[in-house]
């Protein structure tokens, strides 16, 4: 029997203040037709900080609201979620993002009753008006790797598969769950599209969020740093995929230096990426240490394996 809940939006949450999330997509599903029914669904994953986040779900009747006492990573705590929805198509949005579009999920249902498969609806930044010099390199590297236009991110659409902005089928994600080995930052999303993609079509369609979230330098280099562990299972899991471009070929590349020689370059891009301020040349040495990392860490494993 069908469920009478149309779409479940589900929303993870660590360390943000959500009201302005929460009060704008209900106030987009108060505006509903007659017969189109939306759930919000609320979990806080053990967050360090505290905010409001309880109260003002309280004053919205949608919001259903639950705080988890331990931090359990960006991959379980979405299965989680994912337990608790009711809804045929499920819409999954990080807590840091706000809909670009009044229709923002009215758009939604809309690809629910074309009876679509996977729907990403896109990265922006129309509504963040950071100016803070010191977080220009986040929004110059997003720009290029996230904020993307439907066209572009359809030519790879595994590879743009975002979590923070994605309605799927509810039967399709009870069947292909994110990998819980994923337990650090990042990847997650990837590694889950690739499998996604196998099976299902991906259609990448203009319904974006603004992410409001940015960080300084310090801050992304810090979150790159500990992606590598699950960018190097990202590459174990999918080589043939994800190890021929970008980073993950540079690193199969380097993977062969000496360790040393590899130390000696991860000091030196470190050193350049903080001193240098041209986006364009610090992102391509971003880019450059993330393979040097991620080399050491695939000569690590290798050595483990050999043991």
């Amino acid at each position: 029997m069908t469920s009478s809940v149309s779409l479940s939006v589900l929303v993870p949450v660590y360390n943000w203040d959500i009201g302005p999330l929460l009060t704008r997509l209900h106030s987009q599903c108060l505006q509903l037709s007659e017969g189109e029914h939306v759930e919000i669904i609320v979990m806080d994953d053990g967050s360090s900080e505290k905010y409001s986040n309880s109260s003002i779900a309280a004053q919205l009747p949608l919001v259903s609201y639950k705080e988890l006492a331990v931090n359990r990573g960006r991959a379980e705590i979405r299965n989680e979620l994912l337990l608790r929805a009711k809804g045929e198509y499920v819409l999954f949005l990080d807590a840091d993002m706000l809909p670009d579009q009044d229709d923002f999920i009215q758009t939604y249902l809309e690809h629910v009753r074309k009876g679509c498969e996977i729907i990403c609806g896109g990265i922006s930044y129309l509504q963040n008006e950071e100016e803070n010099p010191q977080y220009s390199f986040y929004l110059y590297k997003s720009c290029k790797t996230e904020a993307l236009a439907p066209a572009v991110r359809s030519t790879i659409p595994w590879r743009y598969l975002f979590t923070s902005n994605i309605m799927v089928r509810r039967d399709i994600m009870t069947s292909v769950h994110f990998d819980s080995r994923f337990t650090g930052y990042g990847f997650e999303d990837i590694e889950w599209g690739i499998r996604l993609g196998d099976s299902y079509t991906i259609a990448h369609v203009d319904n974006s969020c603004s992410h409001m979230g940015v960080m300084d330098k310090k801050q992304v280099f810090a979150k790159m740093r500990n992606s590598i562990p699950n960018y190097s299972l990202l590459l174990s899991l999918h080589p043939s995929k994800t190890g021929h471009t970008g980073a993950g070929k540079l690193a199969r590349l380097l993977k062969s230096l000496p360790d040393i020689l590899l130390r000696i370059a991860d000091k030196l891009l470190s050193s350049l990426f903080f001193r240098l301020s041209w986006n364009r040349f610090v992102f391509y040495i971003f880019q450059c240490e993330k393979a040097v990392l991620l080399a050491r860490e695939l000569k690590k494993e290798h050595e483990v394996g050999l043991s």
